[in-house]
C-alpha cells in the first residue's frame, strides 16, 4: 500500500502558518454556521465548504514549500484501501446485526432505512467523501498533524503522537460552530460526550495515518463512520452512547495496523520514520 512522505522534517515553516491555517478555518466555519439554518448548510454551500478546505490546505503546503501531491497516495492504493474499509464495515455491520440477536439494549435486528433507498445511501456516502471526510482529512490529518509533529524538533514516535494528539484537539473543538450556532445547542453533559466522541474520532484517524501514511484509507473510514449500519438499528443511551464510539474506533485501529502488517507499510509508529516515495512500493 504505497505511501507518501510524511515525516516530520518536511514542514518548516514555523508554527504561523498552521495557527493561521486553523484560525482561518474557524472564522470561515463560524460564518458558514451564521447564515445555515435547520442544522445544516445547504448542499452547494456544503459543497463550497469541502472546496474552501481543500484550497486551503494546497495553500498552506504551498506557503510551506510542500508539493501537496506528496502526501497524496497512488491511484492504485485507494482500491486497497476501499476493499480494506468495505471489509470492515461489512464486520461492523455483522456485529451490530450479531448483538441486535443477542438483544443488546440500544440495538434492534432488521435492515435500516438506508436499505430500502440505496441510491440515496450511495449518494450520501460520495457526498461525504468528497466534500467532508477528504477535505478534511487533508487538512488535519495531511497538513495540521505532520506540522504539529515538526514544531517538536525531532524525528520520531514522540514527534509523531504530538502531532496526533493536538490535531486530535484541534478536530474536536473545529466542531464547536456546528454545535452552538448551527444545531442551537449549549454548555452540558451532551456536549462533553460529543467532545468525547470527536476527540476519540481524531485519535483514531491520526493513528490510521500514522501507521499507513494512506489518506484515502482514513478519508473512506471517516465517511463510512458518518452512515448509519444497513443490518440493524442502533439507538444507544446512557454508558453504551459513551462507549460505543471507542469501541468502534479502536477495532478500526486495529484493523488498520493489521492492514499495514499485511501490505508491509512503514509508518511513523511502526517502522522507521518518514518513508519517502521511492522507497515505497509503487
Amino acid at each position: 500500500m504505497s505511501r507518501p512522505d510524511i515525516g516530520p522534517q518536511s514542514f518548516d515553516g514555523g508554527p504561523l502558518i498552521p495557527v493561521v491555517t486553523y484560525v482561518l478555518t474557524i472564522a470561515v466555519l463560524s460564518a458558514l454556521a451564521l447564515v445555515s439554518t435547520g442544522g445544516s448548510p445547504p448542499p452547494l454551500l456544503g459543497i463550497g465548504w469541502g472546496v474552501f478546505l481543500v484550497a486551503l490546505a494546497v495553500g498552506a503546503f504551498r506557503v510551506e514549500g510542500i508539493d501537496p501531491r506528496s502526501v497524496v497516495p497512488s491511484g492504485r492504493s485507494f482500491g486497497v484501501a476501499f476493499a480494506a474499509v468495505a471489509a470492515f464495515w461489512a464486520l461492523y455491520n455483522a456485529v451490530s446485526y450479531g448483538l441486535a440477536l443477542g438483544g443488546v439494549p440500544g440495538f434492534s435486528a432488521g435492515a435500516s432505512r438506508v436499505v430500502a433507498h440505496p441510491l440515496l445511501y450511495l449518494a450520501a456516502f460520495g457526498s461525504s467523501l468528497l466534500f467532508t471526510a477528504i477535505p478534511e482529512e487533508l487538512l488535519f490529518r495531511g497538513y495540521l498533524q505532520g506540522s504539529v509533529a515538526s514544531l517538536v524538533g525531532e524525528r520520531g514516535r514522540r514527534a509523531t503522537a504530538v502531532g496526533i494528539g493536538v490535531a486530535a484537539v484541534l478536530f474536536a473543538l473545529f466542531h464547536l460552530p456546528r454545535w452552538f450556532l448551527m444545531s442551537g445547542h449549549g454548555v452540558g453533559t451532551d456536549l462533553a460526550v460529543r467532545l468525547l466522541g470527536l476527540l476519540a474520532a481524531g485519535l483514531a484517524y491520526g493513528l490510521v495515518y500514522a501507521l499507513s501514511g494512506n489518506l484515502w484509507l482514513v478519508a473512506l473510514f471517516h465517511a463510512t463512520m458518518n452512515q448509519r449500519p444497513l443490518l440493524a438499528t442502533v439507538h444507544t443511551e446512557g454508558l453504551i452512547h459513551v462507549l460505543l464510539p471507542f469501541a468502534e474506533y479502536a477495532a478500526f485501529v486495529a484493523a488498520a495496523f493489521a492492514l499495514c502488517r499485511l501490505t508491509g507499510t512503514e509508518g511513523p509508529l511502526v517502522g522507521r520514520p518518514g518513508l519517502s516515495p521511492s522507497s515505497s512500493d509503487d
